[in-house]
């Protein structure tokens, strides 16, 4: 299942970015994710963040998809400035690598992922950046 299929991410207007973009996912501005100030909501932006860091394991670890069950085990966030219009979340890795997180899932069946993410506005501004670390764990084979 990609994020964008996750109920949630959808009425929050979560797509993948165009291919060759520099950016994992994108997300409009509608009034629906406003605050009360009417920038995007804070929550919002963890939402998108989140997503991404996932998006970008997927995508770094595609052998691995179908066999492994990930679920966010901690975050650390900072919000730098009123978000404004469509937003943009990049990631990459902080720490071990594909290769090493795939030799970590093939060698004792679990792995520690961490990813940073950076979410821009329309303006190109980060209005949020974050570390998000993921637990990996080999699903049981079925029988």
């Amino acid at each position: 299942m990609h994020v964008t299929d996750l109920a949630i991410n959808k009425i929050m207007g979560m797509r993948f970015a165009a291919s060759g973009d520099t950016h994992i996912l994108e997300m409009p501005e509608s009034p629906l994710l406003l605050n009360h100030l009417g920038s995007i909501h804070a929550g919002v932006q963890f939402s998108l963040a989140e997503a991404c860091s996932g998006a970008f394991l997927q995508l770094h670890l595609p052998s691995w998809q179908d066999q492994v069950m990930a679920v966010l085990r901690t975050s650390e966030v900072k919000f730098r400035a009123p978000a404004h219009g469509c937003l943009r979340a990049s990631a990459q890795f902080d720490g071990a690598s594909a290769e090493v997180l795939s030799r970590q899932l093939a060698t004792r069946g679990r792995a520690l992922a961490s990813v940073l993410v950076e979410v821009c506005d329309a303006q190109r501004i980060v209005t949020m950046s974050g570390s998000y670390q993921w637990f990996l764990r080999l699903q049981p084979k079925a029988s």
